[in-house]
């Protein structure tokens, strides 16, 4: 696991063809990884749910310290902290012009379809890469590129919806819920009602000035028609289920946790005017955006933090529930 990701081309660094089939892509800048966040999608790709080739390199939170460029970089140089946008791309393509880096055609993502942070060193590319101040806590700020930036861009789309006094149920105060009621209490007027079956959870929102929690099994029965919007970080049948049920004629129920399905009839989403958006991941804008809220102290990431050579065990410890907030691992 050690001392990998260690080449650069300066121009053109050709992929594991197992990984991504007849994909190249230039990677000009080289990271020393200060930290890089332990996701739920590190345990699909393991499970064999999101395929991968093999060997491979998880991580695909990353934040680290530039190491080395190509000849052609001008916007970072060697010693430069910065946080790592999570899709390498050219910015040519006419989706990446209008802005949707995130459905960059032949984008590369490392940690899911090239090596990842689990390691000393991240090949990235200049336009991927966020400077950030000398003084910026590195560690906090690796979680925000994946479950910072997801939780962001659903908050940002939900806070346009919601005015003063109106509800935004945030179901799941974990990796990216703890987040989501920090981010949406900076940008909304909203009343913001964080919900999970722990109680350690419901604590933690708590602790960032959330007033209303509610235990996952008391959701329905309490605001069953009451919510204009329901963010859904859990995302099982369960949930979406009661996501449902809690919205208010017209609400919008957004999916970013992925673990099942949602079911509607037709019938409940004509008679109720319901909304139903799919959130994935953000933009590099966002991540600028989201990245700013950390630095100016609006938000503060709650983190555990491992060894490298510890992954495993905090792989194990998010599979069975034992992290409250997220995990980073630190060479």
């Amino acid at each position: 696991m050690r001392n990998v990701n260690k080449d650069l081309s300066g121009s053109l660094v050709e992929l594991d063809q197992t990984a991504t089939p007849e994909v190249t892509h230039p990677f000009d800048v080289r990271v020393k990884i200060a930290a890089t966040g332990v996701c739920r999608t590190d345990l699909h790709i393991i499970s064999g749910l999101l395929p991968v080739g093999v060997p491979h390199v998880l991580g695909h939170e990353n934040a680290g310290w530039v190491d080395q460029v190509g000849s052609m970089v001008t916007t970072v140089k060697i010693g430069d902290p910065v946080v790592c946008f999570p899709f390498v791309s050219n910015g040519l393509s006419t989706t990446e012009r209008r802005g949707l880096d995130t459905n960059a055609p032949n984008r590369v993502t490392p940690g899911i379809n090239a090596p990842g942070g689990y390691a000393e060193y991240l090949l990235t590319n200049e336009r991927a890469v966020i400077k950030v101040p000398e003084t910026a806590d590195l560690c906090d700020l690796a979680t925000l590129t994946d479950a910072g930036l997801a939780a962001y861009r659903a908050c940002k789309r939900a806070s346009k919806l919601l005015g003063v006094g109106d509800t935004a149920i945030i179901i799941g105060i974990g990796g990216l819920g703890h987040l989501a009621v920090q981010i949406l209490q900076s940008i909304s007027t909203a009343d913001i009602v964080a919900v999970d079956n722990k109680l350690e959870a419901l604590a933690m929102a708590t602790s960032f000035g959330i007033r209303t929690t509610c235990l996952s099994q008391d959701l329905t029965e309490t605001y069953r028609g009451k919510a204009t919007v329901v963010l859904d970080f859990v995302g099982t049948n369960s949930t979406s289920a009661a996501g449902l049920e809690c919205l208010a004629f017209g609400g919008t129920y957004f999916v970013i946790g992925a673990e099942g399905s949602v079911t509607a009839t037709m019938l409940d989403l004509i008679a109720n005017e319901i909304h139903i958006e799919g959130i994935y991941v953000g933009t590099y804008s966002e991540l600028q955006e989201v990245t700013h809220l950390a630095l100016s102290g609006q938000i503060q990431p709650h983190i555990q933090k491992y060894d490298l050579e510890d992954a495993d065990q905090a792989l194990r410890d998010l599979l069975n529930g034992k992290i409250i907030g997220r995990a980073v691992l630190i060479p």
